[in-house]
């Protein structure tokens, strides 16, 4: 047993406390990291981040608004915002991580949304779902993330097999987008875009021709105006052009080969082709390169009208532009004033090429054949229909004539046109039987008559005194008969007296003659000035403004 001294110097513990981490801080470390996963996964499995511009975000929600292909979903919106010139809108959408890589450029973008137009509707189940982005991808092209988003959807999907073509009109007639393209009446096109060049003041249209039926468009092919009915009047006659039904609703265009020519080269994309305004009229040969020359009409030109043929020799060498140009500080109260007629000159139907060189060429030499006696003259095509038009011929009187200009032209002199001669003939006809002496001439035959009347009274009194004479029955029977025939005679000229009935017919007749002339005089004035009155009432033709190049 330990005394307490020796319990007294016992030595005290060292106590050292156990150093140690808490299980307690486990809990947020693995918060951390789970949520750091979190991100990082998220991150690494959404899909890139685009941007689309639009013109305007109508129909168009954040958060809300789907990105879809196929009706299959693969993207949404997230934000939408202004741009920098603020004059559209910047949509940045998310796109699904196994998408990626369709976003190559070129790809489409626009808003679904219900559209109602001739062609059809569109878009009904957007007033169910609501409206959404329509994606389009294209095969190739490198990755972006930056898209212009189309306005209108487009009406060719992308990779659809077939041939795109640029037309253009002849005329004043134009299309829409969306117009059908029709070949035998099935529908095998349509025009995708309508562009407006202001520098050739031209419209162009894009239009996609699908296949196989893009086979049948060649370097022939010709392109008209599919109205639902087309009729013409022209110098040969009435043309009517009826189309398909659907035209009857709205116009399309129809393609063909004119008859009596071969197929033609295989067309390549983009090639060019005009728009011809019937289906008549693709038989014509387009000329594009024309000289311009001043007709100078001393008389009336009411069947001469825009589009009317310039002849030479059988052959149309061109055509009437302009017939309602007044000069200016002129009036047509001055009957002196002759009426200016533009005409155009086609040198490819000289014969020439149809090329800017042949221009030159061809102005010389008209030049030089005005000055050998060319005029131009007026005629009848159709006398019904009181069309007209301008032939071109030699006369010697006009041999040696100076070049006259008007407005910078050259002016090709005037002959005399055949229906300016037609009336006035019928004119002086009609003169000559109002002057002549009808009155006087119904004063002699009464004269006469009345003359006739005298002589048979006297005759009768004669034969009264030789009846005896003739005592015998023969000369009584030859008596008697000589007296019926006096009174049979008598009878005869107290007919045409002054006062029988007659007589007031013959006058009647020549007082309705002499009206009937005189009604017969406005009609002679209609026919020379505008003939196809007798048919047609008089129209004022609407100006067109040539578009073809000139000289």
């Amino acid at each position: 047993m330990m005394s307490e001294n020796e319990s007294s110097k016992a030595t005290p513990a060292n106590i050292t406390p156990e150093k140690r981490v808490s299980g307690l801080w486990l809990i947020p470390l693995l918060t951390v990291a789970v949520g750091a996963w979190m991100i990082y996964d998220n991150w690494a499995s959404q899909g890139p981040l685009i941007t689309i511009e639009f013109e305007t975000a109508e129909g168009l929600e954040a958060g809300k608004t789907l990105i879809k292909t196929r009706e299959v979903q693969v993207g949404l919106v997230e934000d939408i915002t202004l741009n920098a010139n603020l004059d559209g809108v910047l949509v940045s959408a998310r796109i699904n991580r196994e998408f990626r890589d369709l976003l190559v450029e070129g790809s489409r973008f626009w808003v679904v949304q219900p559209e109602v137009t001739l062609s059809g509707v569109t878009g009904l189940g957007t007033l169910i779902s609501g409206q959404y982005i329509r994606f389009s991808p294209e095969q190739d092209g490198q990755l972006s993330d930056y898209f212009k988003g189309l306005e209108q959807p487009p009406l060719t999907p992308l990779g659809t097999p077939g041939l795109r073509v640029t037309l253009t009109n002849i005329g004043d007639y134009t299309f829409t987008r969306g117009d059908r393209i029709e070949y035998y009446g099935i529908t095998v096109g349509t025009i995708e875009d309508v562009e407006f060049n202001f520098e050739e003041n031209q419209v162009y249209y894009n239009a996609f021709i699908q296949a196989p039926y893009h086979e049948l468009i060649t370097s022939n092919t010709r392109f008209w105006k599919a109205s639902g009915i087309h009729a013409e009047f022209n110098g040969a006659g009435f043309t009517l052009d009826i189309g398909s039904v659907r035209t009857l609703i709205s116009e399309g265009i129809s393609f063909s080969i004119p008859d009596g020519q071969f197929q033609g080269d295989t067309a390549t994309e983009s090639a060019l082709y005009y728009i011809y305004p019937s289906r008549a009229a693709i038989n014509e040969q387009l000329y594009i390169y024309s000289l311009r020359y001043w007709v100078m009409v001393n008389s009336g030109i009411g069947g001469l009208s825009v589009g009317a043929p310039v002849s030479h020799r059988g052959v149309q060498i061109g055509k009437v532009l302009r017939t309602d140009y007044i000069p200016e500080g002129q009036t047509l109260l001055n009957k002196d004033m002759p009426i200016p007629v533009l005409i155009e000159i086609n040198p490819g139907r000289l014969g020439l090429p149809d090329t800017e060189q042949s221009l030159q060429r061809a102005s010389a030499d008209i030049n030089n054949w005005i000055s050998e006696g060319l005029i131009a003259t007026i005629r009848t095509q159709n006398f019904i229909l009181g069309q007209q038009s301008i032939d071109l011929a030699y006369d010697e009187s006009f041999a040696n004539t100076e070049l006259q200009t008007f407005t910078d032209l050259v002016v090709i002199p005037t002959g005399e046109d055949t229906l300016q001669k037609f009336a006035d003939g019928i004119e002086r006809l009609i003169t000559k039987i109002n002057e002549l002496p009808i009155e006087e001439l119904m004063a002699d035959l009464q004269d006469l008559l009345t003359e006739g009347s005298d002589t048979l009274a006297a005759v009768q009194e004669l034969s009264a005194t030789g009846n005896e004479f003739f005592n015998n029955s023969r000369n009584a029977e030859l008596v008697e008969q000589t007296t019926q025939t006096m009174r049979s005679f008598e009878q005869l000229a107290s007919g045409f007296s002054s006062e029988s009935q007659t007589n007031q017919e013959i006058l009647k007749l020549m007082q309705s003659l002499t009206g009937l002339v005189e009604e017969f005089r406005p009609l002679v004035n209609d026919i020379k000035n505008t003939p196809n009155s007798l048919v047609f009432p008089v129209q004022t033709e609407d100006e067109l403004t040539p578009a073809r190049k000139a000289q």
